[in-house]
């Protein structure tokens, strides 16, 4: 923050207001102005007329002050607030004293601006000292009335266009791209103890405030700012009808505004809607490339429904979340060309917020109230959806023969788990994990094609059972921990297993019986591989990399721990990258399990 020079201290002998402002509580104006070039949009591009710059920079060093007083200033905000609100009077008799209000005098009497414009921003600002949250949208549109849509009627005015029907659709502009920086800053917002996502959005995607303080942002923040860029995107493409309506200089200008928030919409997906690991920033050459396409066509891109900017940026989602959440599985999905990965991809998305919440920790009834909201969204799925996962998989199911109700026995399994079930014989977990996986391969079969699809079904339905098995024998200690067991009653009983837990978190359990018990298990888990893995065969040459792969990669913890059973009692196995990239790459020479 930069002092005021001597020259730009108000005078205090001529009014006490002056006397609540110390040295250093506003800075100086070159030091607001050159924060232009951080914003997602061209301020005053260098390719207007001089007059017409001067005037935009003089909004934008008022409107920067206005939020610096109420974001940033040390001290009485309130009061700083108080006397720019009397400067911003003195303007009107030319009078005003502080220089970033001062300069806009020639603007406010040359463009004709309404002192009642120009006030709302201060109003914005009081808003903020004392509400720190929104509870819906609504209510977070009025304060976009007082914070973001002056400010494109302010522009407007400059071009001598503002007109009321002018003015709708900047304010479909102003507040989308508010809503825009809004996501764009929601840790530094929260820090600040203040949260502009509206809580009831919030709690439609489950996304409580402590996600904003993690290192990167929950599966369901993602979603969330998913949805919120999505709407603003909507009200933007809406907006943008303006530039068809405007000429010259004014529609030029407009353009740039425009096409700053549509680079910052494909920010947010390249970034995987994640503004907490990730400061989302456009590219100066994404904006130039929207720029001119705006300005030429004076209206929002008309994407078909395959085309869809919304469904790409749905499947990005899709993708990031496997990419990071996947760990095991993106290895083998990232084989497969575009379109079936990004199917895939989009399932994985969804079996994994299925996972999620049953091994979450809510409370049991309100994870069965999620399940049998996912279930819900299965059967009344929507490429129109707000959810970004959704709208992939809808997509997906639209253009693939993916059998969507295979959903249904996934939820079931986690049902189960929800509710603390056990297994007493083997039968009944190969039912368990016919639910929880082999549900999982057939989704993914629908994906993949098959020469023989009757047949191929029962396989992939096999596979999953393999793969799930080997899941639970690695998992044995860390599913204890958690008050689960999945291993057979009957089966713990035989070979004189109780699998107790000491205090330190380890298995009281680690003589020959544990290592004979999973060693028998997983013997068994390699005939469900034997069954499974004929179905490669019957795929074409990049599915069955991509099937060869994720099925190479838990077969090779399955050698791990026929080798060494106590190595899975010591904590959760997992392969180095450079193995599962080696299983990748041998699964796409042909090279399978």
């Amino acid at each position: 923050m930069a002092a005021l020079p001597e020259r730009a201290r108000p005078d205090r002998r001529q009014d006490s207001t002056f006397e609540v402002v110390l040295p250093g509580q506003l800075p100086a104006a070159d030091a607001v102005l050159a924060r232009a070039s951080t914003e997602n949009f061209p301020v005053a591009s260098r390719i207007l007329p001089r007059r017409i710059r001067r005037h935009l920079l003089a909004v934008y060093g008022y409107v920067r002050l206005v939020d610096y007083a109420g974001d940033e200033a040390y001290g009485p905000r309130e009061g700083l607030l108080d006397l720019l609100e009397a400067d911003l009077k003195r303007v009107y008799d030319g009078t005003a004293r502080i220089p970033l209000v001062r300069a806009l005098e020639p603007t406010v009497h040359e463009c004709g601006i309404p002192r009642e414009l120009l006030g709302r921003l201060i109003e914005a600002n009081r808003r903020d000292q004392h509400v720190r949250r929104y509870q819906t949208f609504a209510e977070l549109l009025d304060y976009c009335v007082y914070s973001a849509n002056p400010i494109g009627e302010l522009v407007l005015h400059i071009f001598d266009r503002a007109r009321p029907e002018l003015v709708t659709f900047s304010n479909r502009v102003c507040t989308a791209l508010q809503i825009l920086e809004h996501c764009q800053d929601v840790v530094e917002d929260f820090q600040q103890d203040r949260v502009y996502l509206p809580a009831e959005d919030r709690v439609r995607f489950c996304c409580p405030e402590q996600d904003l303080a993690r290192p990167a942002a929950s599966p369901e923040l993602q979603a969330l700012i998913w949805f919120e860029v999505d709407r603003a995107r909507r009200m933007l493409d809406e907006g943008t009808a303006m530039v068809g309506r405007l000429s010259g200089l004014g529609r030029l200008a407009v353009a740039g505004y425009v096409a700053g928030g549509r680079a910052t919409v494909r920010a947010f997906a390249d970034a995987g809607h994640d503004p907490v690991a990730t400061e989302v920033r456009p590219s100066k050459k994404r904006i130039l490339s929207e720029w001119g396409r705006v300005s030429v066509l004076g209206r929002a891109p008309h994407p078909g429904r395959r085309g869809s900017e919304r469904i790409r940026s749905a499947y990005r989602q899709c993708e990031e979340i496997t990419r990071t959440q996947a760990r095991n599985f993106h290895y083998g999905i990232r084989l497969l060309p575009g379109p079936k990965r990004r199917a895939l991809s989009a399932i994985y998305a969804f079996a994994r917020r299925v996972d999620d919440i049953g091994d979450g920790e809510l409370p049991e009834e309100q994870k069965l109230r999620r399940l049998e909201r996912a279930r819900g969204d299965i059967r009344s799925i929507d490429i129109d959806s707000e959810d970004p996962v959704l709208v992939a998989l809808a997509d997906a199911a639209h253009v693939l023969p993916i059998p969507l109700e295979a959903f249904d026995d996934l939820i079931d399994g986690c049902e189960a788990d929800v509710h603390g079930q056990e297994y007493r014989t083997f039968e009944e977990l190969v039912t368990y994990c016919r639910r929880v996986a082999g549900s999982v391969g057939r989704l993914s079969l629908g994906v993949f094609g098959a020469s023989q699809p009757d047949v191929a079904s029962g396989r992939a339905d096999a596979l999953g059972v393999a793969l799930q098995l080997t899941n639970i024998l690695r998992d044995v200690l860390e599913d204890r921990c958690n008050g689960r067991v999945y291993l057979p009653t009957e089966e713990l009983d035989r070979f004189g297993v109780r699998l107790d837990l000491v205090g330190h978190g380890m298995l009281l359990d680690g003589g020959a019986a544990l290592d004979e018990l999973i060693r028998f298990q997983a013997r068994r888990a390699e005939e469900w591989y034997a069954e499974g893995l004929r179905l490669l065969p019957m795929l074409d040459r990049r599915s069955r990399a991509c099937c060869a792969s994720m099925a190479g990669i838990y077969h090779e913890l399955l050698q791990r721990i026929i080798a060494d059973p106590r190595t899975a009692m010591r904590g959760r196995m997992s392969l180095p990258g450079w193995q599962k990239a080696a299983v990748a790459a041998r699964s796409l020479a042909g090279m399978t399990p």
